[in-house]
């Protein structure tokens, strides 16, 4: 489960949370809740979870030993390649991703830029974005 609001995912009895650092992560690898991956960029972590019914991927980047961000991806998501993208799937991807955290949240982002939507908390911050030249949409979780 995710809660936007106090900044973590539920991993059965553990918890990621957005405030976790290297070595927290690297404990629930080595208990297979989560996998340690690594690609040209360096090391990160990867996971998966469910909330209302919908099921996502998060990639944990990790900077200075600690998260720089958790991005969810939603995996249910009808664009699965190339040949699905149009920018009215995205744009609606991207509208349910709102609609999604704004109920999660129970309140209206605090700022609404272009393509992104901001809610700020005491942890660090949720945005939901799209970025129509990648045709993704996405939610990140940014600790402070």
């Amino acid at each position: 489960m995710i809660n936007f609001t106090e900044g973590q995912i539920s991993l059965g009895a553990k918890k990621i949370l957005a405030t976790s650092n290297y070595e927290d992560l690297d404990v629930l690898a080595n208990e297979g809740l989560i996998e340690k991956r690594s690609d040209a960029g360096g090391p990160y972590f990867y996971a998966e979870s469910e909330t209302d019914g919908m099921r996502f991927s998060i990639f944990i980047s990790l900077r200075h030993k600690g998260i720089e961000w958790l991005r969810l991806h939603w995996l249910d998501s009808p664009i699965k390649g190339w040949d699905d993208v149009s920018e009215k799937a995205m744009k609606d991807e991207y509208r349910l991703l709102l609609s999604f955290v704004e109920k999660a949240v129970g309140r209206p982002p605090e700022n609404k830029g272009n393509r992104k939507r901001t809610w700020r908390f005491k942890w660090g911050q949720v945005e939901v974005t799209y970025e129509p030249r990648a045709y993704q949409a996405d939610i990140f979780m940014k600790p402070r």
